[in-house]
């Protein structure tokens, strides 16, 4: 049970990290936003919409939606699709009442660990990245 309901959170995660990113292509014309940041084309941090605020940091960046925030990294080649245990952690604390099996950091960090176990997600470039992907 806690299993799908991990996995259902990281696909609702991915989800509205492909949001963000269909909201920064309708607002600069390019979801690279990392290399738009660097070339000076696209602030640290500003408004994609009235209501939708980002501020780019490192390798990710973080989205304030009216309902909830979400913080992501980009993985080697661009990837928008990976996560962290830190960054789910942070996302499903807002979501007490959807997912209250997963509010506790061990239970998660359990069932996260069953995931790896189960060939369900993976880290595919542990050389190059500590984040891990849905299979």
């Amino acid at each position: 049970m806690m299993m799908n309901d991990l996995k259902d959170m990281i696909t609702e995660y991915l989800q509205a990290v492909e949001k963000g990113l269909k909201l920064f292509e309708q607002k600069i014309g390019r979801r690279d936003i990392l290399a738009a940041w660097h070339e000076g084309a696209l602030p640290r941090e500003g408004k994609l919409l009235d209501d939708v605020e980002y501020e780019l940091h490192g390798i990710g960046c973080w989205l304030s939606f009216p309902e909830y925030e979400i913080d992501f990294d980009f993985g080697p080649n661009g990837r928008s699709d990976g996560f962290d245990l830190w960054k789910l952690n942070k996302y499903v604390k807002q979501f007490a009442e959807r997912f209250p099996a997963l509010q506790k950091a061990k239970q998660l960090e359990a069932t996260f660990e069953q995931l790896k176990i189960y060939g369900i997600i993976t880290q595919k470039y542990p050389q190059q990245s500590s984040l891990y992907f849905l299979n």
